[in-house]
């Protein structure tokens, strides 16, 4: 029997957007879609933990009117606490509307306001607590994003009388097991959308199938794109179901696709790089062990640059490869401005001329801006993907310090554990970065990085997607005898309730 809770008021929100209350009990109660502070909400249970109970939104019946400022900007918005649809009986007919970005309904710097309440609500606990800088606004809240994935899916719901085999865009609000289909994104470019629409046209024209998760079989699973802003380079990695040779009307399907793709104007005018990726994985994801890829146009990778523009210095321009499945920034004027903030809440003075120790490094993004501003000689990058430490590598070379740089493909639990290849590298650090996962750092890492402060009179500069793992890991550094100088919010999503920090550690 479902359990229904009704006319639950949100007292605050945390991380991830999620409704914090408590029961009479004095169980903690964690709401999730859509949660906003001094709502009056009705709920549905879907966990009953030990310490906390968690229930969905089904209906909204009173919202605080100070976080419901803001315009709704894109046609596919769905919320339950839109002011302008009225009274809640006109949710039902916008059940199926996107849900990706939830906040459009709270104005920009309102939203800033309530990230900020958010990140120092994830260290209310911390025992030493920091105080927190102002945080940092993202230069654009529109349009923003340099890399955006979208799935293929069957929609089959007989409730809502829908029958619809071939979907593209994200999946549906509150049901992961569905995708809705729209044509544009407010969060891309103009170039972006008219690709995805593009391509989108062309493959729904083939003939093939979207492929089918229950029975791991056909064709289409995703498309990614990425658009560099500095450069104006785009890339299509498209995910397929690997060929099954007995199904013989869709071999021909395929290879008349690959011929169109190869021959097609639009396509080579527009994109640099075109990617084929064939994954057999059940797991909703791109990336699986087992895939194999093919270049359609151009090469595996394309590049982009970022240009820091330091405080008391000229702008330094830093130029990065990237290939399909390696990490970089989703915001590049975000990134940007994440690194000079990054940077100058670590230097007092310049000239410095010691080492870095970039874990997490990914391609090299944040060691090897810093390094160009000619402030540290040496950095030691460690990321766990090959393909990233390859494109790190590279990097460097066309930076000019590929002398000065050393990356190790590993976890980084593992290669500081006494590891030969780098411990007598581990000496004179200034500065180690890490930029880790949304999960903390591993006990092994932090353990070691403390070790690591008792011989070299380092900094620890943290970045994080996710302030409340952060926190505990800062809550750790403290009890190894670290002290926080500062904390601050870098925004790297409007419109989301996702948010980055910067932890400058001493």
């Amino acid at each position: 029997m479902i359990k229904l809770l009704k006319n639950i008021k949100i007292e605050r929100i945390g991380y991830w957007g999620i409704g914090i209350t408590k029961s009479d009990d004095g169980k903690k109660i964690l709401i999730k879609w859509g949660a906003l502070p001094g709502s009056i909400v009705d709920c549905v249970i879907k966990k009953n933990k030990k310490d906390y109970l968690e229930w969905h939104i089904t209906k909204v019946h009173e919202y605080d009117s100070k976080y419901i400022d803001g315009e709704i900007f894109c046609p596919h918005f769905f919320s339950n606490i839109d002011p302008s649809l009225g009274d809640n009986s006109s949710i039902e007919k916008h059940k199926i509307w996107c849900g990706w970005c939830k906040w459009q309904m709270i104005s920009y710097p309102k939203q800033i306001e309530l990230k900020q309440e958010i990140v120092e609500d994830c260290f209310r606990k911390v025992k030493e607590k920091p105080s927190f800088l102002p945080i940092v606004a993202s230069p654009k809240e529109k349009w923003y994003r340099n890399k955006i994935e979208f799935s293929f899916w069957v929609y089959m719901a007989a409730r809502e009388w829908i029958e619809s085999k071939w979907n593209l865009w994200f999946h549906k609000q509150w049901e992961f097991s569905k995708i809705i289909d729209v044509d544009s994104c407010w969060l891309i470019s103009d170039k972006a959308n008219s690709v995805f629409e593009y391509i989108k046209k062309l493959c729904f024209e083939s003939g093939l199938p979207t492929y089918d998760q229950k029975f791991n079989r056909w064709f289409f699973r995703h498309l990614v794109i990425r658009e560099w802003v500095n450069t104006k380079q785009l890339m299509i990695n498209l995910a397929v179901y690997p060929l099954d040779k007995k199904d013989e009307i869709n071999i021909n399907n395929r290879e008349n696709l690959k011929k169109i793709f190869k021959e097609d104007e639009f396509i080579k005018e527009n994109i640099t790089s075109f990617v084929i990726t064939y994954n057999d994985g059940l797991a909703d994801i791109v990336r699986w062990p087992n895939i194999s890829t093919e270049n359609i146009i151009g090469d595996w990778y394309i590049y982009e640059k970022l240009i820091l523009d330091w405080i008391g210095q000229e702008k330094v321009e830093s130029t990065f490869r990237i290939s399909p499945f390696s990490f970089f920034q989703t915001n590049t004027h975000w990134a940007e401005l994440l690194f000079q903030t990054a940077i100058n809440n670590v230097l007092e003075v310049w000239e410095i001329k010691w080492k870095i120790l970039d874990l997490y490094c990914g391609t090299g993004s944040i060691g090897i801006g810093f390094l160009k501003a000619g402030v540290w000689n040496n950095l030691i990058g460690i990321e766990i993907v090959e393909e990233a430490i390859q494109d790190a590598n590279y990097n460097a070379e066309i930076n000019g310090i590929k002398d000065n740089c050393k990356f190790i493909a590993s976890p980084s639990e593992k290669v500081l554990s006494k590891n030969p290849e780098i411990e007598n590298e581990l000496t004179n650090i200034w500065l180690v970065i890490v930029d880790p996962p949304r999960e903390w750092l591993h006990k092994n890492v932090i353990e070691r990085i403390s070790q690591l402060k008792e011989e070299n009179n380092f900094k620890l500069l943290y970045i994080s997607c996710n302030p409340s793992t952060m926190a505990r890991d800062i809550e750790l550094f403290i009890e190894k005898w670290f002290k926080v100088k500062s904390l601050q919010a870098v925004d790297m999503f409007p419109q989301t309730h996702h948010i980055e920090t910067v932890g400058v550690l001493v």
